[in-house]
């Protein structure tokens, strides 16, 4: 049988409609001509068994010994010849590569073939193959395989949160948990804070908003996991447009928030400086605009800190870097 029908009969067999070319086109090679089984009236059967009726009718490859045999009687017969033709290892079978694909184990009769020729080194890899394994613990094996890799199921509900960002000066990220941006009188307050600690900024802040889950009903596998990546992508979008940051400001220090600081995995020394692990930045957190701005006594709180802040700005500006 050529190969052409006999594809077209393990495609039918798999339950696989095949289309034939009915004409042919202008400038195209004659289509070769081959032998067209005569189609018979069956009774109705399966796929699946019509599938494993083809795989146990298809031709074998001739076992080791018969190799060697029909080699050494072309040798006789060649009257002298210096040497012998090595027999070939013979490739796998239709047989063989249509059960490879359902996951079936090889047949019994194709076992010495391929013992007869072990790879190099691997003798012993065969010979427990072939002996101490069954070939249905074989089968009952792969799917354990599959399970292995399956992904755990989404059934958790995530962790939500909700921050507003910006950068100044593209070096120190600021963030605000919630939902709305700072109105004018956090903005003029921010404004009069870098001012305090001496940092001259050459533009405003334009804030982002970024809410975790992206879908209100979505579930996770991972909800802690699935959350840093979300996070970790977001701010890898601006720093793509030239953020450098060196520091993360906190402005918000509510129950809101206690999701956000384990996102971002903020860990105090025993110095007392916070740090976070997803940005490897250190921290600062302290209370809302809103509230800063209507307590002084948050304000001389955070005057000494403005001053250092004032230091570290001006030790790692650039402009000094470069001078």
């Amino acid at each position: 049988m050529t190969p052409e029908p006999q594809r077209l009969q393990y495609l039918d067999a798999m339950g696989l409609t095949a289309w034939v070319g009915r004409y042919q086109l202008p400038n195209a090679l004659p289509t070769q001509a081959c032998d067209w089984p005569e189609p018979q009236a069956a009774e109705a059967v399966a796929p699946q068994a019509r599938l494993h009726a083809l795989i146990d009718e298809a031709p074998r490859p001739p076992a080791a010994h018969q190799t060697a045999d029909a080699s050494h009687g072309s040798s006789a017969q060649a009257g002298g010849m210096a040497g012998s033709a090595t027999p070939r290892p013979a490739g796998p079978s239709p047989a063989s590569s249509a059960r490879a694909l359902l996951g079936m184990a090889p047949a019994a009769v194709e076992a010495p073939a391929a013992a007869a020729s072990p790879a190099p080194g691997a003798a012993e890899t065969s010979s427990t193959a072939s002996w101490g394994t069954p070939p249905t613990q074989v089968s009952a094996e792969a799917p354990a395989a599959d399970e292995a890799v399956t992904p755990p199921a989404a059934d958790k509900p995530p962790l939500r949160f909700s921050i507003q960002l910006a950068a100044l000066e593209g070096r120190w990220l600021i963030m605000l948990p919630g939902d709305e941006a700072p109105h004018l009188e956090g903005e003029a307050l921010l404004k009069a804070l870098w001012r305090a600690a001496g940092i001259e900024a050459a533009s405003g802040l334009t804030f982002s908003h970024f809410r975790w889950p992206l879908l209100p009903n979505l579930k996770a596998s991972a909800p802690l996991e699935e959350a840093r990546e979300g996070l970790h992508a977001f701010l890898s979008g601006p720093a793509r447009r030239g953020w450098q940051p060196e520091r993360l400001l906190i402005f918000g220090s509510d129950e809101a928030s206690e999701t956000l600081r384990e996102v971002l995995g903020i860990t105090v020394s025993e110095r007392g400086e916070a740090t976070s692990s997803l940005l490897n930045l250190p921290v600062w957190q302290g209370p809302a605009l809103p509230a800063l701005a209507r307590s002084s006594e948050a304000k001389r709180k955070l005057w000494p800190l403005l001053i250092r802040w004032g230091r570290e700005w001006q030790s790692a500006s650039p402009q000094t870097g470069a001078s």
